[in-house]
């Protein structure tokens, strides 16, 4: 689905939390302004944010069910790109330049094919 930014947005975290399916993750709080989005830490240490459809379970130590980064993109409003997934406030999109990563929806509209 084709997508533009209509916002600029500075990414938040320069040395974001990845994983790989199948690891166990250590979850911690909600976030009470996103729902649905738990601070976790990965095997390696790095913490972040993960929606709970990357995690078997939303509590205590769990196991990822898919990859996950959470590489967010630094942007400026009229870049163009494809929508890859929406999860509860936030926007994984691939640019037209390449980069990849999340923002949060607000920051990006839906554009017709």
């Amino acid at each position: 689905m084709p997508i533009e930014v209509i916002a600029a947005y500075t990414s938040q975290y320069p040395d974001p939390i990845c994983f790989d399916a199948g690891v166990a993750v250590q979850v911690g709080h909600g976030d009470p302004e996103c729902p649905g989005w738990f601070w976790c830490r990965a095997p390696s240490g790095k913490e972040g944010w993960v929606h709970h459809s990357f995690l078997a379970a939303c509590a205590g130590t769990t196991t990822s069910i898919h990859a996950y980064t959470a590489r967010e993109l630094t942007v400026a409003g009229g870049e163009q790109g494809a929508l890859i997934r929406s999860l509860d406030g936030w926007v994984y999109i691939r640019l037209d330049g390449g980069d990849e990563g999340w923002i949060p929806q607000s920051h990006a509209t839906q554009t017709p094919k």
